[in-house]
């Protein structure tokens, strides 16, 4: 495999560190997430009105929960995986999953002119 790919990585960033990163931050979205349905569920003794908005936000928070959780599960699998001595020994501690990216002159400039031409469409409209 060739590190030609991995040009998606932040400069200094590995595909198995940015699993890590992913797997964290969806862990901790999730957490934030279940605290605000315990805060919604604190208020399930209003009044009628206020009651049957917090329901719905507690059901929405409920659908959301879930897809982070499995999120969280499924990065969860990937960090251990790749993180295990079993699968460095098999694919190699120099895969391109471990290999640390660096980015190049062409890749800092193609990012630039995506960014320019991001700002230049905002303006447009």
């Amino acid at each position: 495999m060739s590190t030609d790919n991995l040009n998606f990585l932040d400069d200094g960033a590995s595909i198995a560190s940015t699993v890590s990163q992913l797997h964290h931050y969806f862990k901790t979205a999730h957490s934030r997430y279940k605290l605000k349905q315990g805060n919604l569920l604190n208020r399930v003794h209003v009044d009628a009105q206020e009651t049957a908005q917090v329901q719905e936000n507690v059901q929405h928070l409920e659908e959301v929960i879930a897809l982070f959780g499995i999120l969280t599960d499924s990065l969860s699998v990937a960090n251990r995986v790749l993180h295990s001595e079993a699968i460095a020994q098999i694919i190699g501690a120099d895969a391109d999953v471990y290999q640390i990216h660096l980015e190049d002159d062409a890749e800092h400039a193609a990012e630039r002119d995506a960014a320019q031409r991001k700002v230049a469409k905002r303006n447009k409209e």
